[in-house]
């Protein structure tokens, strides 16, 4: 087996949360045993005033130890497999309290912010919010076009419509007449969701979906720009704006199936 390098052990010890410095300093310590702070900054060829605070992480990452003898200070390691059982011992304490920590994560979501996406990947975080939210109803304005544009017409069968389906979401929405449009409103039943329908002058390029605490806003490919803005009031005054106007708007099924 081929011996690995200081570099590439400094890399390996620092995986456990520990500095650059701070793994210099413990593989110095290691290789040096009880040793003066002096022989250590030596050793790991750092400064010795960096070594002094550096030492106070590993003392504190239960890394190394200090000790005196003859009024002198020395520092010794903490066994390499000592300290990855206490490394364990430190992510199961973490696992156990996950649950709580997960609980107070809203909290830090709820100061207003507006962020940009772009691409396919930006358009599948934007349904990844709404499937990872607890709404049930999502409401949503558009020409239909748009989701084409950044996404295959599989995509949106087999992940978005099929995690709708799954998670017993439904929608609502306003689709400007097309016969593309006129075919979308035909699966309406199918997949979870009712339909108005806007006159076919009236264009809507951006697509705007309004979940409970974040509304989107999803550009023609040509822009590739999304936008989400995540603030309770705002995503509630585009809400009663979608009702105003769907209100408006007569309901196209005809001989088509209502959606249950």
């Amino acid at each position: 087996m081929k011996k690995a390098t200081d570099k590439e052990l400094v890399e390996l010890i620092s995986k456990l949360g520990l500095s650059q410095k701070a793994a210099k300093l413990y593989l110095a310590s290691l290789e040096l045993g009880e040793a003066t702070v002096q022989d250590l900054a030596r050793q790991a060829k750092v400064e010795r005033t960096t070594a002094y605070y550096t030492l106070q992480e590993l003392k504190e990452a239960g890394a190394i130890f200090e000790t005196k003898r003859n009024k002198k200070v020395f520092f010794l390691p903490e066994m390499p497999r000592n300290l990855l059982r206490n490394t364990r011992e430190k992510l199961l304490d973490f696992e156990d309290g996950l649950e709580e920590l997960e609980e107070r994560k809203h909290a830090i979501y709820r100061k207003p912010r507006i962020y940009f996406l772009y691409g396919a990947s930006g358009f599948k975080h934007v349904w990844d919010m709404i499937f990872k939210s607890e709404d049930k109803e999502f409401r949503i304005i558009t020409e239909g076009y748009s989701f084409l544009d950044f996404v295959k017409e599989k995509y949106i069968l087999d992940e978005i419509i099929k995690n709708k389906k799954k998670l017993g979401i439904k929608s609502r929405q306003i689709i400007t007449d097309s016969p593309y449009g006129r075919d979308i409103v035909a699966k309406d039943a199918q997949e979870n969701r009712e339909s108005r329908i806007l006159p076919s002058r009236i264009k809507v390029p951006f697509t705007e979906l309004i979940a409970a605490d974040f509304v989107a806003f999803i550009s023609p490919r040509w822009d590739n720009t999304l936008f989400v803005i995540e603030n309770e009031n705002f995503a509630e005054t585009r809400k009663n704006l979608f009702e105003a106007l769907w209100g408006t708007l007569p309901n196209p099924y005809g001989k088509l199936d209502k959606p249950s």
